[in-house]
């Protein structure tokens, strides 16, 4: 299975002079916590990823308004991005790898869709479902907490936890 099959296709982004408030407003509108971020509309050239966690915690450190603040400011830039003809497993240890719930689908230089762990999810348990029971849910437990180990490993400890 390819990532292809199992991306969202054609989504929705950002371009770095978006502010807060219009990536919070499409975020919103497509229930979800996610937005690509492009070089243009036209080009769309993945430049960087911006989550509602970067979001909040950006203008929770600064007490910025989400209208003043551009996407820029707080994004992922540079990011990681897989192929739609690359193996789902490729997808599946990459999001392992860099502790990450979506990933940028780019061909040809453009966005293309985007991948997320509840995509994996989804098809884990249709493929795993012949497997026997509760297979399922032990490899997508195995993918999940490999991704918060990554996570956990990357967060400095705060004094007061």
């Amino acid at each position: 299975m390819n990532v292809r099959e199992l991306m969202t296709p054609d989504p929705e982004a950002c371009v770095p002079g978006d502010t807060l408030a219009v990536a919070g407003e499409l975020m919103r509108r497509r229930h979800c916590g996610f937005a690509p971020v492009v070089d243009g509309r036209t080009t769309n050239r993945v430049v960087g990823v911006l989550t509602d966690r970067d979001l909040a915690l950006h203008l929770t450190r600064t007490d910025g308004r989400p209208s003043q603040v551009t996407v820029e400011a707080c994004m992922t830039k540079d990011p990681t991005v897989i192929a739609p003809d690359a193996d789902l497993t490729e997808a599946a240890q990459a999001m392992e790898r860099l502790a990450v719930h979506r990933l940028p689908v780019v061909e040809h230089g453009r966005l293309v869709g985007v991948l997320s762990l509840k995509d994996i999810a989804l098809a884990a348990r249709k493929q795993w479902a012949s497997s026997g029971p509760h297979v399922a849910e032990r490899q997508l437990t195995d993918i999940i907490e490999a991704i918060a180990a990554a996570q956990a490993a990357r967060e400095p400890i705060s004094p007061h936890a």
